[in-house]
């Protein structure tokens, strides 16, 4: 048994098949019985072409028994009318896909041009016997038509999985199978109230309505400055304010709400889409909760969105199928829109992590300094010489101490992006840092300002003690050298050092993310590159060679 299927890959031999069967009837069956055997041939092969309906669907065997004898009847008694409405169909059918079947565009304009030829010349006349025809005219165009209906079996054929309804265009099929009943109408009209030859009546219609169609082509795009029909066409067909358009506009007005939780987002949405006059009401049922808007009644249809969400909607009245799937559709957006909400709300607390995270490695930091403040106020302590100096210097030490953790202890409390800056000149920051580090004999202080400009205090303290804490951790190091630059174009702060290089893997993520590493550079180079870039200035390793390694904390002024 031949199954639908593999003979459905020969296409263009099907319509053959139906356009030698629709000349027989029209030129060489007059028996009633078997041009009705044929036209039921004829139907089947039809409906085997034809592109409208899936050939694997199953259909309901009462509504095509109803059908088939409408056909049966109006093929019996009425069989030329009967073929006018099938060359109509056939025209119709064809002329849809003109545009898009680019590749065998010629054979469906070869087809289409034989139904018109068949139905002019063969099937009118035969239909108005008040038509005639010049002698022998007719049986001379039955065998002109039959030389190209022979040719369409050595037509290639389309890959039949890529045809279907997308290759129907409604709109090109109802223009051709319209241009074609106004040229059959028009020739009948002509011939039978003015006495024109059939044949001239029938070409002054094909050259008016030929005209007509240009003419309509060009002022629907005349491409002299002025829009044409086109554009009043899509003005009228691209209307805005519909269903569809209101809807998207809620929920992209919806969404901007940094305030609506994701449930209360989609609520406000539900409330908005059950205004509609098609709806009553709309229910969300999650795993854990429930989400609904509207009076629950009418009928109802559940949609499941995924395994753990279904979604029912009560409508007013039957919906039907294409305000179903339109109203479906609507929900799946609102449903897109309600997860980019969650995906939002998790970003905004991954963002919250984030921050709580690089604030507690800052103030890590700055405890680390204060303990180090501490050790240093130790060894002071641990001195023979009780001098006045050195009791001035503890002094100095303690109440640095006591600031910083006042300081460290606000920032616990109520931790602030956007903080009071502190600004001192260059020349009063480089006197303070070198009178802390004056009792370290290793540590070097230089100053060369022309611009004495005034500068972040927060961020040269932070960078200048991590690099020389650092520094001075390194065990080779001998020699801190601290110099600040500052004149019109450029500041500088540039803390060297004579140890031990970088090693390459903590060079490369050394101002990208916390590094480890036995002399203790990591987090806090990472937290002082941040507040860097915060300030506007750039942190950067100029120099990494054993001997002299160098950090550069700069701004070009001009920038």
């Amino acid at each position: 048994m031949i199954k639908v299927n593999s003979l459905l890959q020969f296409g263009q031999q099907i319509l053959a098949t139906i356009l030698l069967l629709y000349h027989l009837l029209i030129w060489a069956v007059d028996e009633p019985l078997l041009r009705l055997a044929l036209s039921f041939v004829l139907y089947g092969l039809f409906l085997l072409w034809q592109p409208l309906w899936s050939k694997e669907a199953r259909v309901n065997a009462s509504p095509v028994a109803l059908i088939a004898i409408l056909f049966f009847l109006v093929t019996y008694f009425f069989p030329n009318e009967s073929l006018v409405f099938v060359g109509l169909i056939l025209s119709g059918l064809i002329g849809s896909r003109l545009l898009g079947q680019t590749a065998f565009r010629s054979f469906d304009l070869l087809a289409l041009l034989i139904i018109i030829i068949e139905m002019s010349i063969g099937l009118v006349p035969d239909t108005f016997q008040q038509i005639e025809l010049p002698a022998l005219f007719s049986d001379y165009m039955q065998t002109i038509v039959l030389v190209p209906v022979l040719l369409f079996y050595f037509a290639p054929n389309p890959d039949h999985q890529k045809q279907g309804r997308s290759q129907v265009d409604l709109m090109h099929g109802l223009l051709a199978a319209t241009l074609l009943f106004i040229v059959l109408l028009g020739g009948i009209v002509i011939n039978l109230l003015y006495g024109v030859d059939y044949i001239d009546g029938l070409l002054l219609t094909v050259f008016i309505v030929a005209t007509l169609t240009i003419g309509i082509s060009w002022f629907w795009n005349p491409g002299i400055g002025y829009s044409g029909i086109g554009v009043l066409w899509n003005r009228y067909a691209m209307t805005i304010g519909g269903p569809f358009e209101t809807w998207i506009n809620t929920l992209t007005t919806l969404i901007e709400e940094r305030y609506l939780t994701p449930s209360e987002y989609l609520e406000a949405a539900c409330e908005h889409l059950v205004e509609n006059e098609w709806l009553n009401a709309i229910e969300w049922q999650f795993e854990n909760f429930k989400i609904s808007a509207g009076e629950k009644t009418g009928p109802w249809l559940e949609h499941q969105l995924d395994d753990k969400l279904t979604v029912t909607l009560y409508f007013k009245a039957d919906p039907g199928t294409a305000l179903e799937q339109h109203t479906i559709l609507l929900i799946r957006m609102a449903y897109q829109f309600y997860l980019a909400k969650l995906n939002q709300e998790k970003m905004r607390a991954q963002e919250h992590f984030a921050t709580i995270h690089h604030t507690g490695a800052r103030l890590t930091h700055d405890i680390k300094n204060i303990l180090q403040s501490i050790k240093t106020s130790l060894d002071i302590l641990q001195m023979d010489d009780e001098s006045t100096q050195s009791q001035k210097l503890l002094q100095t030490n303690l109440r640095q101490i006591g600031t910083r953790l006042e300081s460290t202890l606000d920032k616990l409390k109520a931790p602030k992006l956007n903080t009071r800056v502190s600004m001192v000149d260059c020349r009063q920051w480089i006197d303070r840092i070198g009178k802390q580090h004056n009792a370290n004999q290793r540590i070097h202080f230089h100053a060369d300002i022309e611009n004495n400009i005034p500068l972040p205090v927060d961020l040269f303290d932070s960078v200048a003690e991590n690099l020389i804490n650092n520094a001075l951790k390194k065990s080779p190091t001998t020699r801190v050298d601290l110099r600040l630059l500052s004149d019109n174009e450029i500041i500088v702060l540039s803390i060297c050092d004579d140890g031990d290089e970088i090693e390459s893997e903590i060079e490369s993520n050394l101002f990208l993310q916390p590094v480890s590493s036995g002399s203790g550079m990591g987090i806090g180079l990472y937290q002082s590159s941040i507040m860097a870039q915060a300030f506007q200035y750039q942190l950067e390793l100029s120099q990494n060679e054993r001997g002299r390694v160098c950090f550069n904390l700069f701004q070009h002024l001009a920038e």
